[in-house]
Order: structure tokens, then C-alpha cells, then sequence
């Protein structure tokens, strides 16, 4: 098996954290990236930055070094009507949702192509999908971004052996989803009742799915979106 090295952003927990260690167990390198300090003995190098600074950004790359794989996960969510949604929590969610993937993405996928093979997952949501639940609109929509800018990747860099493709949970239990469960403990029952498997999904069941995206047998997957919700949506 070829050792790659994986770049993943957050990492400190949830889907981030499931991920860093599904591909360490399949022999990649992972640096993990959070906002949190953060230590796992699936992370071989973990960085602390804010990824809605553009220079954080940047310092991720020169410190992260050579990466075959990139995993953009790390999100905010901000739920508030949007009669409430500030121009602040608009730029903030912006910042770290979209713009950091791009970034993150248009830095490193150059010397993936140069090398003639590379990776892009960016985790969506099934918000793209829905246009967003429980007071998520800008959510939504930074997720809905992530799908597109896969697509382009996808298009632009495919010639040169670098993939790119999205990931859509839905239904997933971390902690992000455990605060909005616990301020409307109706929301958990009314999701699972649309599910058809009539349950909330461990965040594993999503970093298998990136893990094989990841690999070369995933290889002729490019600008797709793989549904991980349980059947929630059908698409």
C-alpha cells in the first residue's frame, strides 16, 4: 500500500476526528487541523488555526508540507432566523465553511497535479439538499458551495489525476448535531422518523465512505456527491 499523507480540518471531534482515524488505520499520514487543541494517536502532526483567517490558512499549507489528500470539514453553524443572521455571523460562517476550503484547495491541488494524482472530499451536508433545517440558510448554502467548487476541481484537474468529490451527511451524531438536538429535543425523534432506517448515523459510517474516495479504488469517482443520510433524501 502507497503512504500518503492527508490533511484534514477538523479534526479535535465528530466526523473530523472519525476520518483522521479511519485513514490512519488504512496507513495514511493525517495532520489534523482545528480551531481547538487537539491530540489523537491517529494524528501524526496537528495544527491549531483558525481557518476563517486567510493568513491561518495559508500558514496550514506551508506547515502541513507535501499532501496527496485533502478532507475539507471543518464548519460552523450559527442558528438563527434570519431576521437575526448578522453580518458578522454571515462573514464568520462564509469564512470557515467556503472560503477556506477554496483556499485550502486552490494552494494545494497544484502539486497534486504536478505529482499526477491527489485528492479532494469536501463535506457537504444534506442541507445543500434541503436548503437547510433548523435555522441553518447560510449553512445551507456554504454546503451547497462545497458541491460546486467539487465539481469545478473535479473538471479542471481531472486531466491530471487529481479527483475531487463531495461527501453529503445527514443524520449524524456529533456534537454539533447534539447541541441542536439538545435545544429542541423534538428534533431528533421528527429526523429519525424520515430516515428510513429509523436511526441517527455514527460519524464512522461517514469517514468509510471518504476513506474509499481517498484510495485507489475510488479513482474513477470525480465530481460526484455521495449521500450518506440513511436514505433521509433520495437522490
Amino acid at each position: 500500500m502507497t503512504i500518503r499523507t492527508a490533511l484534514v480540518t477538523g479534526t479535535a471531534q465528530g466526523i473530523g476526528l472519525a476520518i483522521a482515524q479511519e485513514l490512519s488505520k488504512r496507513d495514511h499520514q493525517v495532520i489534523g487541523v482545528d480551531v481547538k487543541p487537539h491530540k489523537d494517536d491517529a494524528i501524526e502532526l496537528a495544527l491549531v488555526a483558525d481557518l476563517g483567517e486567510i493568513d491561518e490558512c495559508l500558514r496550514v499549507v506551508a506547515e502541513g508540507g507535501q499532501v496527496d489528500i485533502l478532507v475539507n470539514n471543518a464548519a460552523v453553524i450559527i442558528q438563527k432566523p434570519v431576521e437575526e443572521f448578522g453580518m458578522d455571523d454571515f462573514d464568520r460562517t462564509i469564512a470557515v465553511n467556503l472560503r477556506a476550503p477554496f483556499l485550502l484547495s486552490r494552494e494545494l491541488v497544484p502539486a497534486m497535479a504536478s505529482r499526477g494524482w491527489g485528492r479532494i472530499i469536501n463535506i457537504s451536508s444534506i442541507g445543500a439538499r434541503l436548503g437547510g433545517v433548523a435555522d441553518s440558510a447560510v449553512y445551507a448554502a456554504t454546503k451547497a458551495g462545497l458541491i460546486s467548487f467539487a465539481k469545478n476541481f473535479a473538471r479542471n484537474f481531472g486531466p491530471s489525476g487529481v479527483t475531487a468529490n463531495a461527501v453529503a451527511p445527514g443524520g449524524i451524531r456529533t456534537p454539533m448535531s447534539a447541541a441542536i438536538f439538545a435545544r429542541d429535543p423534538s428534533f431528533e425523534p421528527a429526523i429519525t422518523e424520515q430516515i428510513p432506517l429509523r436511526r441517527i448515523a455514527d460519524p464512522s459510517e461517514v469517514a468509510s465512505v471518504v476513506a474509499f474516495l481517498a484510495s485507489d479504488a475510488g479513482g474513477y469517482i470525480n465530481g460526484a456527491t455521495i449521500d450518506v443520510n440513511g436514505g433521509w433524501l433520495m437522490t
